[in-house]
């Protein structure tokens, strides 16, 4: 038929059921194209388009092969860039710092220029000088400490501080057990706990256990160390022992302060080489006149005594008056004199307005003076009002004598008021044998709460 033979009735005959049968042409249009397609096969050319299956199977694992490599290209472009942005984003600080309103301080960096840390952070070298007010540190260890000040603290690697001056708490995790605080006294290891710390360049370090344990070793002398646990606290003696003293959670902060602390007590200081310059400014009208104190851990040695502290006398030079050799009070480290005010007339205890101490000696370097006071109000506990720490005549020879005057006031008249009981203790005078001063007279000054 398609070869042109195909003639006469036969193809009427096929040209009439092409015109009537729609199916008939469609049969023959398939047919046709059948036909050509095989013919131009046959000389060279396949309108077919037939594709042989194994290349079938290459072009498909070709394809995959360059879906693949597309994915992992842009796979590593992703991780590229996320790796880019990790590389080029700040690490974070060894030591952040937050100050309360009102602070005063300075930061200072080993490193200079371009490469000193920014903001209010410590890296490794980096010194913070806290003239007043107060701070938090935060490490990444997560160690975190409040230090009051005036304080000066200097950061040498993330587990440990130079302290150098100051009064700090810290709190420190299990994961940074080893965590260490270097003072001019003693080395401290942490052991996983909370204590506190006290270092001033007139005092004798101190340390506070919390909680948990540490291990201190004093700086000087035989270097003795020990271990600390909950309750526990110590000064550095100068011979290298450690000198057990009462544990005061009340010395240290463990939260910032959210508002300025201002100054309330007033402090004023007087200081002379003649160990007699204030023998007339004591008295025996005073609250705490002829009252008996409780006392502790007093030296008695050549009649001295705490009863002295309120006599509402000076005293002589030592070894003037037969029986009482040293007519005054010879302190320890540590020394307490407790005195009940009582709640007076009206039940509501006293008002308290200024306090007066002084200290006298001929030689020994028991002239300054170094003392904390507490108060304690009807039905209250007790509370550290303030703590002196009065040292002009460090530089005397050890055989020199002087004196000092200390008068505390409030700047609204009152130091405290509503209290029944007043408590003083004793602390260590640098430079002086065993750290003691006498004490020649504590006046306290004041009236019935209620009544002026």
């Amino acid at each position: 038929m398609f070869e042109g033979r195909l003639t006469g009735a036969p193809f009427e005959e096929l040209q009439t059921a092409l015109r009537k049968d729609t199916s008939a042409r469609e049969a023959y249009r398939e047919y046709l194209h059948l036909h050509h397609s095989l013919k131009f096969r046959s000389s060279g050319v396949d309108l077919l388009n037939v594709v042989p299956m194994d290349r079938v199977i290459e072009r498909g694992q070709r394809r995959t092969l360059r879906q693949a490599g597309l994915a992992a290209a842009a796979l590593l472009v992703l991780v590229g860039v996320t790796m880019a942005l990790i590389l080029t984003r700040a690490p974070a600080p060894t030591l952040s710092v937050a100050a309360s309103p009102g602070t005063d301080f300075t930061i200072g960096h080993e490193r200079l220029g371009d490469e000193a840390p920014n903001g209010l952070v410590l890296e490794p070298g980096s010194r913070l000088q806290l003239k007043s007010g107060t701070v938090e540190l935060d490490f990444t260890s997560g160690v975190r400490g409040i230090v009051r000040g005036p304080a000066d603290l200097t950061l040498q690697r993330e587990d440990l501080l130079e302290f150098s001056s100051g009064t700090a708490w810290f709190e420190v995790p299990a994961k940074a057990i080893g965590f260490k605080v270097n003072t001019p006294d003693l080395l401290l290891t942490d052991l996983g706990t909370e204590f506190g710390i006290v270092s001033a360049p007139n005092f004798l370090d101190e340390v506070h256990v919390f909680s948990g344990m540490v291990e201190v070793q004093n700086r000087s002398g035989l270097m003795t160390k020990e271990l600390l646990t909950e309750g526990q606290a110590r000064f550095a003696g100068l011979a290298g022992r450690w000198k057990e003293i009462p544990i005061r959670p009340d010395h240290f902060l463990n939260e910032l302060p959210i508002t300025e602390t201002q100054p309330e007590v007033l402090t004023h200081e007087q200081s002379s080489y003649a160990q007699f310059a204030f023998v007339d400014d004591v008295s025996n009208s005073d609250l705490l006149h002829g009252l008996k104190a409780r006392t502790f851990g007093w030296n008695q040695k050549n009649d001295a005594s705490p009863l002295e502290l309120t006599d509402g006398v000076h005293g002589d030079h030592n070894d003037v008056v037969p029986g009482d050799r040293v007519q005054g009070a010879w302190t320890t480290v540590g020394a307490v004199a407790e005195y009940e005010l009582g709640r007076g007339a009206t039940g509501r205890g006293y008002d308290i307005t200024s306090i007066q101490s002084i200290a006298s000696w001929n030689n020994a370097g028991f002239g300054n003076q170094a003392w904390t006071v507490e108060v304690k109000p009807v039905g209250g506990d007790y509370r550290i009002l303030h703590t002196v720490s009065f040292h002009p005549l460090n530089l005397q020879a050890l055989n020199g004598g002087g004196a000092t005057k200390v008068t505390l006031t409030h700047k609204d008249g009152v130091l405290a008021g509503g209290i029944e009981f007043i408590r003083f203790t004793a602390s260590h005078v640098e430079g002086s044998v065993d750290n003691a001063f006498v004490w020649r007279e504590i006046d306290v000054f004041g009236h019935l709460t209620g009544q002026q």
